[in-house]
């Protein structure tokens, strides 16, 4: 089983044409980093317990449609408002997001079922809520290993908020990898390079770092041996929703099967290859041969 952590919400996604008053399109989209993961890791014949602040309003009753025929379990307790996130995706395929109070979670805080086993858990919001209190992240960190699992974290950029990696030395340390995106890496680590970066991480005790590089792939630092750079796929990219968790959510089943973190890391860009095809985050999952 793994169980993933953390965002889910509706994307309200606008893809944009050049003109300020008519978009090439308009969707809503289910998302959120844990959800895209949890809907990807089912496609790929996971188990998957999944843990958010789903709400029993009208955003949150299509999310638990959707996980439903996903086959995704959901843990949820939250009696708050489900996000919602104004998505705008250039020509390109680059995004800007728009976020409101209910991002916050208030109130609410993750927990693992006391007899759960899992193989992976993941904090797919690492620096955000839930897990933007560190006090919280680190009482799930600890949870996790107490489990018995393979720890995953994904981060993301502090939105009115100022985290730095030493609040979050404890939890850091847990780490059986941390995967954050290239803008992301610098930003926590002050280094604009991704080699320099990873090595940041490991310095708190991270075990693997995986900087994700966009179209130009991935650098993987392993707990021990050398790093290397595992380059993207060449594919017409309509949006980037989701590429991220898609490549996370394919090394954690590759891993699972008994793969090399070089295979992993490979099967993962596969994953966000495909996805980027299609709109939205989890569009293309279940597409993966």
């Amino acid at each position: 089983m793994v169980i993933c952590t953390g965002t889910s919400l509706i994307d309200c996604i606008v893809t944009e044409a050049g003109s300020e008053a008519v978009a090439e399109d308009i969707t809503l989209s289910p998302g959120g980093e844990a959800f895209n993961e949890a809907v990807w890791l089912a496609s790929l014949g996971e188990e998957v317990l999944f843990c958010s602040a789903v709400g029993t309003d009208f955003a949150g009753d299509a999310l638990r449609r959707v996980l439903a025929e996903r086959g995704v379990m959901l843990s949820s307790d939250y009696g708050g408002r489900t996000p919602v996130s104004l998505l705008t995706v250039d020509r390109r395929g680059e995004r800007k997001s728009k976020v409101s109070k209910a991002h916050n979670l208030e109130g609410w805080e993750p927990v693992l079922p006391a007899d759960a086993r899992p193989a992976f858990v993941t904090m797919a919001s690492l620096f955000r809520p839930p897990f933007l209190d560190s006090a919280a992240a680190l009482r799930f960190s600890r949870s996790a290993k107490a489990a018995g699992a393979y720890l995953l974290a994904d981060t993301k950029l502090p939105k009115g908020a100022d985290p730095q990696l030493a609040d979050y030395r404890e939890t850091l340390a847990l780490l059986d990898f941390i995967t954050p995106n290239e803008t992301e890496a610098a930003h926590y680590t002050g280094c604009a390079d991704p080699v320099e970066a990873a090595r940041v991480f490991q310095s708190y005790g991270v075990k693997n770092v995986i900087v994700k590089l966009g179209e130009r792939g991935a650098f993987v630092l392993p707990e021990s041996g050398e790093g290397f750079f595992q380059p993207a796929l060449p594919v017409a990219c309509v949006d980037g929703i989701g590429a991220g968790d898609s490549f996370n959510a394919g090394l954690i089943h590759a891993l699972i099967t008994g793969a090399s973190l070089r295979e992993a890391a490979a099967f993962g860009t596969r994953c966000a290859a495909r996805c980027v095809t299609m709109r939205g985050g989890i569009a293309a999952a279940g597409q993966i041969e």
